[in-house]
């Protein structure tokens, strides 16, 4: 059957088929048997080659990959594409020392195993059944002969071997999987004593003196960045003066040229009957329908196009009301405006469906007149704009000769093309009003043309119609800010801090107090500005009325006492760092979880065994790879330069 298979096709397999079968192939570059011999190798694994083509291939897919994941999400900084090649690397590495030791210690894919993968993969089959002609396309248009493809395969199959042995053969005793299943179904009674540290602020006064001591040894918190003032001048095409208003015959140019902007187009109306071109089997079923339906409308040209839709297979039926020709597909429109009203057409042939077309109406093009005052308004509108954008595109263009020509000042600029310089507001690297908040200004401001060595700044657009030159007219380093303007701040960050220091000091004293025998509502009763919040038993999972860093807290506790008399305190911060004691009045284990404890541990003993088995897989993995003849060279990480 395999030669079969071969002899029915012919062709690799690049990107598509790597798509197609990624669960095989994971991040391989299928690419590899094609490379050219100058292609380097850039690893060794036993006796496998790793290409520097292969890599590539690999690192694409796998960027692909994430970046789908992703979407919108996707971040460079958190994928850098240096470790997704050396984590792709590693795979391939993975693979080849893996798929070596099955080789050498008697695995084995058979013809009929291989034939089987092939026979069952979806993609390979058509109406449900291998398509022999499918694989042969698939493979044909990706460039790699069936017989490279199938090695590929067997070798592929043969690593997933090794990997279905130890699946097999890991298990989970029952003493975790009972821990699994009581850490996953208890419930503690939880209460919760905060402390909010605004209460505490009320009292708290901030000297002078504090202030200051904190802004010396504080300074670099306070720190104004470098800034810049910048001298420029714009040339905006708004503001362009387009002189005297234009003449007749202009605008009669404009009008003759810009017909379709002004009143109505002509159009038709008509039914129109349409016949699908199916992919599977060509044009031929549509042409028979579509002539058939010619047929009778040539026997009656008054026939109901809706009622011959609804009896004909494949046949849709629509009316369009006054069209213009280029909302209708071109073959279509081409013959509609060619008819008489009432006329048929013949079938029409499109690339995706026939049409046949009765005209049931036309309407001529409309067009007001050249001394319509609306016309007159808008042709002189237009008129202004044209004179604007070529007095726009001349000026520009003695904008950006003159920045070459004088790049040590702005007169020569302002006087040659009447700009009157304007001084911007200080700008940062970071932003800034006015001109500050484009990118390109900030960018030149700062360059060391502009901003050391004294130079006009090259012509910067800034939009469509606007194109600005610029220098540096004052310039300050980073300093820190003044303590008068700062001090307000310092003064809030001193008072939030005693009182934060406050609120613990006071939950380590109410946990001391429980933990001397005293009840949570004693504690509370006797504690300013503490809240009790009682939750009752709550879950390690899924509570939202208390959060992660609280549920953490309340588990690790080591309790006193077992079920319901278990108790215990500690000490914790929430997830906005707020002080909290944490107690534990109870323990329940929870088996209403809408399921059998049975059944329960059977699903944990089975995700426990899964899990067991990756971690030998990946202790094997890496035994395989400190046992294994690798060779990295030096440079494969690098990607490589792209080809001129």
């Amino acid at each position: 059957m395999l030669q079969k298979i071969r002899d029915g096709s012919s062709g690799p397999l690049a990107y598509v088929v790597v798509g197609l079968i990624a669960v095989v192939f994971g991040v391989w570059g299928i690419g590899s048997y094609f490379t050219p011999s100058s292609d380097p190798t850039i690893a060794t694994a036993e006796d496998s080659q790793i290409t520097q083509s292969e890599l590539q291939r690999a690192f694409d897919q796998r960027y692909q990959q994430l970046r789908q994941a992703m979407g919108d999400s996707f971040n460079t900084s958190v994928f850098p594409p240096g470790e997704v090649r050396r984590s792709v690397l590693q795979r391939l590495i993975d693979q080849a020392v893996v798929t070596q030791y099955a080789s050498d210690n008697g695995y084995r894919v058979t013809d009929a195993d291989l034939l089987a993968y092939i026979r069952d993969n979806p993609q390979f089959q058509a109406n449900g059944s291998f398509s022999a002609e499918r694989y042969k396309q698939l493979l044909a248009g990706s460039g790699m002969q069936p017989s490279q493809y199938e090695a590929r395969l067997r070798q592929a199959l043969l690593g997933d071997q090794v990997r279905q042995v130890m699946t097999l053969g890991a298990f989970a005793v029952a003493p975790e999987v009972d821990q699994a299943y009581a850490q996953a179904n208890t419930e503690r009674d939880v209460s919760l004593l905060r402390f909010e540290p605004a209460a505490y602020s009320q009292d708290i006064e901030i000297s002078d003196a504090a202030v200051s001591d904190y802004y010396q040894a504080h300074k670099d918190d306070f720190m104004r960045p470098e800034r810049v003032k910048v001298s420029y001048v714009s040339l905006d095409a708004n503001t362009l003066d387009t002189g005297t208003a234009p003449d007749t015959a202009k605008l009669r140019q404009i009008y003759d040229a810009q017909q379709q902007s002004f009143g109505t187009p002509e159009t038709r109306s008509a039914d129109m009957l349409r016949v699908a071109i199916d992919a599977t089997d060509g044009a031929s079923q549509a042409r028979t329908t579509v002539s058939q339906l010619a047929d009778t409308l040539r026997d009656d040209k008054s026939a109901d196009l809706s009622a011959l839709a609804d009896d004909t297979a494949g046949v849709t039926y629509r009316q369009v009301t006054d069209q213009a020709k280029a909302d209708l597909p071109g073959a279509v429109a081409d013959t509609l405006f060619s008819m008489d009203e009432g006329a048929v057409s013949n079938p029409i042939k499109t690339d995706s469906a026939w049409y046949l077309v009765r005209m049931t109406g036309k309407q001529a093009a409309r067009r007001p007149a050249f001394d319509d005052p609306d016309v007159q308004a808008r042709l002189k509108a237009m008129a202004r704009a044209d004179k604007r954008d070529e007095a726009f595109a001349e000026q520009s263009d003695t904008l950006e000769d003159l920045a070459y020509q004088a790049p040590n000042d702005l007169k020569t600029i302002s006087e040659s093309l009447s700009l009157q310089p304007q001084t911007s507001q200080w700008i940062t690297p970071e932003g800034g009003p006015g001109i500050g908040q484009y990118d390109a200004v900030r960018d030149a401001a700062f360059s060391d043309a502009v901003l050391k060595d004294g130079l006009n700044s090259k012509v910067l657009k800034l939009g469509k119609q606007r194109e600005i030159v610029l220098r540096v007219a004052e310039h300050d380093n980073a300093a820190p800010k003044p303590l008068a303007v700062v001090a307000d701040t310092i003064r809030k960050r001193l008072k939030t801090e005693a009182a934060a220091d406050k609120a613990a000091k006071a939950a380590d004293q109410a946990l001391a107090a429980l933990r001397s025998g005293q009840s949570i509502d004693e504690v509370a009763n006797a504690t300013d500005n503490a809240r009790l919040q009682r939750l009752g038993y709550v879950g390690r999972n899924g509570d939202n009325a208390l959060d992660r860093s609280l549920r953490e807290a309340a588990f690790a506790i080591a309790l006193e006492g077992k079920g319901e008399a278990a108790h215990g305190s500690d000490a914790a911060r929430a997830d906005d760092d707020m002080p909290v004691v944490v107690t534990i009045n109870g323990q329940r284990l929870n088996a209403d979880q809408g399921t059998t404890e049975a059944k329960r541990k059977s699903e944990i003993a089975d995700q426990q065994r899964q899990y067991n088995a990756s971690l030998e897989y990946a202790a094997f993995d890496r035994y395989l790879n400190d046992h294994a003849d690798i060779e990295i060279e030096k440079d494969s990480l690098k990607a490589p330069e792209a080809s001129s």
